[in-house]
């Protein structure tokens, strides 16, 4: 069974032995919650899975050097979310949230730890377009005003968990005579958030605006067959079908989200 699947299958557990231990009067105020998220990425270092494999697109090391590695920059990320949840106390909300983040990119210039793979030295452009699902069980604790207590606005703080599909695109590296084109792949990691908001109630509906932090877990790209391919007319380098392996990196983000919760 690979990590994918036995993730999966531990969050559906832990969620049903979660709701199969709340008491039916516990679950006394559900709503549904909607909302549009915008973020930005943190920038992210792509390196070789296999710190030994000369196959490796990027090198493995850390530090702040270009030649460590690839640092890219994400354009900024938007998507939308939709929630089920509930109080199961007076001041304690737990949610199970669905949110899809579409196509977003990264880009950014490195040099390839192994410079044979474009036969030329110095740094490349490197880009791709990626795209998450995410899953993520979470509880929010309701923040009463003492000195404004019929008050409408009810901060709150937030945290969760759950699984991220983080879908890659082919990934390209162009220099100015010739590309190389490395197959995408998917990966389902691990997820966790942390969020701090305020809601404003009117008439069984209430506004949440909030700022979240986010980490999504995994990139990666599959081992497969890179191909060089020439850019320009009457190009010396032939096209070449190359060995490459994984190339890894991670996706952190931060920013706000706007939703409309109504409480039935």
């Amino acid at each position: 069974m690979n990590r994918s699947v036995t993730l999966l299958l531990w969050t559906v557990l832990a969620a049903t032995a979660l709701a199969a231990a709340l008491p039916d009067s516990a679950l006394s105020q559900p709503y549904l919650r909607g909302g549009i998220l915008l973020d930005q990425a943190k920038d992210t270092r792509l390196q070789g899975s296999d710190c030994s494999s000369t196959d490796r697109l990027f090198g493995c090391e850390t530090g702040n050097d270009i030649r460590d590695g690839s640092v890219v920059d994400f354009e900024s990320m938007t998507g939308w979310e939709v929630g089920l949840g509930s109080s199961i106390l007076p001041v304690l909300r737990l949610e199970l949230a669905v949110q899809y983040r579409p196509e977003f990119s990264f880009e950014g210039r490195a040099s390839p730890d192994n410079a044979l793979l474009l036969d030329l030295a110095g740094e490349h452009e490197v880009s791709a377009d990626l795209s998450v699902w995410s899953g993520l069980l979470a509880t929010y604790l309701d923040i009463s005003l003492p000195l404004l207590p019929f008050s409408p606005v009810t901060p709150f703080v937030g945290a969760g968990g759950g699984l991220s599909r983080i879908e890659i695109n082919d990934l390209s590296m162009e220099s100015p005579v010739a590309s190389l084109i490395v197959p995408g792949d998917h990966q389902v990691s691990f997820s966790w958030m942390l969020t701090v908001g305020v809601g404003v109630s009117l008439l069984g509906w209430t506004i949440d605006a909030a700022w979240r932090y986010t980490n999504h877990g995994d990139i990666e790209t599959a081992a497969g067959i890179g191909k060089r391919i020439c850019r320009i007319a009457n190009c010396e380098l032939p096209d070449l079908d190359l060995p490459i392996e994984p190339t890894l990196g991670s996706l952190q983000s931060e920013g706000f989200t706007l939703s409309l919760r109504y409480s039935f």
